[in-house]
């Protein structure tokens, strides 16, 4: 019995922390597939568009996919479709020089945390890209994504002299993907 109980917490400690680090991998893939998914739709968008300079849908329809496909995640609160969401940052810029709105970003309910480097004012996306040539290669679609995660288990140890931050905490999961526009 006194084993047991001198066991019982380094037992629960190992089982919290495998369950949040499946938790965190499984927010990963989620963040990951909502990016993809977003850039994937806003190419499309830019297709279809009546004319190509229509933005502010290409950007609408991406961020409310990542809202659709992040909104069982904590931490993100999604009010009703096709409102933003909040607790998900995103960027969207459509990379053919002509984008407008590719500083803007959305689902941030607020500031964009300091976490999210790709997300700060200064590093966020422009509307061109450049070739080896000095022309524009492809037109390409950006999208951007930081999320936090934050763990069930919050840990603090006095006899090592502090919390176990690797272990505890929040922890910001930030993709960038990019999906060629199809040039027929």
């Amino acid at each position: 019995m006194v084993e047991f109980a001198l066991t019982l917490p380094i037992l629960l400690f190992l089982l919290l922390t495998i369950a949040d680090f499946g938790r965190y991998f499984n927010a990963g893939i989620s963040v990951e597939s909502s990016a993809r998914a977003a850039a994937e739709i806003a190419a499309q968008e830019y297709l279809r568009a009546p004319t190509p300079t229509d933005y502010a849908t290409i950007h609408r329809d991406a961020w409310s996919a990542i809202c659709d496909e992040s909104s069982s995640l904590a931490n993100v609160s999604y009010p009703t479709p096709g409102s933003e969401c909040s607790g998900i940052p995103t960027a969207v810029c459509v990379h053919d020089g002509l984008d407008d709105q590719c500083g803007t970003v959305y689902n941030a309910g607020g500031a964009v945390p300091a976490a999210c480097p790709g997300l700060q004012v200064g590093s966020l996306p422009t509307n061109a890209v450049i070739g080896e040539s000095g022309v524009e290669v492809h037109t390409f679609v950006e999208v951007r994504v930081c999320y936090r995660f934050s763990t069930m288990l919050n840990v603090t140890l006095p006899f090592i002299g502090g919390s176990l931050s690797p272990l505890s905490g929040n922890f910001y999961i930030e993709r960038t993907r990019m999906f060629t526009v199809a040039n027929y």
